[in-house]
């Protein structure tokens, strides 16, 4: 084979290789981020106010709790259970250190304890997240 046709062959096997490369980068980069930019639409309930002392403390615990789910059906069945609900949530407040609830890592501790065992307990996969409307602790 001459050197002009050995060239030619090599340029559009490389063009061919930037293709395929650039074509796998675009499908793979934008792929994920229509992914990540597209939202889940979550719903709350609303778990209500609660007060209670907490451990073997003098401390007292008051506050409004609002769940966050990415299951509209559950939320209806957590209007249903809504005692135990209740239950779980005062049982994991009143076994917290009161001196830690205080703080940021404490508060982080607190909401990651309370989606834990609000789903074992309800047998739910969709609790994202806990919210403090109100948060006071004496």
């Amino acid at each position: 084979m001459n050197t002009k046709k050995i060239m030619i062959f090599s340029i559009i096997g490389f063009i061919i290789s930037l293709l395929i490369f650039g074509a796998t980068l675009y499908v793979v980069h934008f792929k994920d981020s229509s992914k990540s930019s597209q939202k889940v639409k979550t719903f709350n309930y609303d778990a209500g106010e609660f007060s209670t002392n907490m451990g073997d403390s003098a401390h007292y615990f008051k506050g409004k709790i609002v769940i966050e789910s990415t299951d509209e059906k559950e939320i209806e069945i957590m209007t249903e259970k809504n005692v135990i609900i209740r239950d779980t949530i005062l049982k994991v407040i009143i076994s917290q250190d009161p001196e830690k609830m205080t703080s940021n890592e404490g508060l982080d501790k607190l909401e990651r304890e309370l989606i834990s065992n609000l789903s074992m307990k309800l047998d739910f996969k969709s609790i994202k997240n806990v919210y403090f409307t109100d948060y006071i602790v004496q």
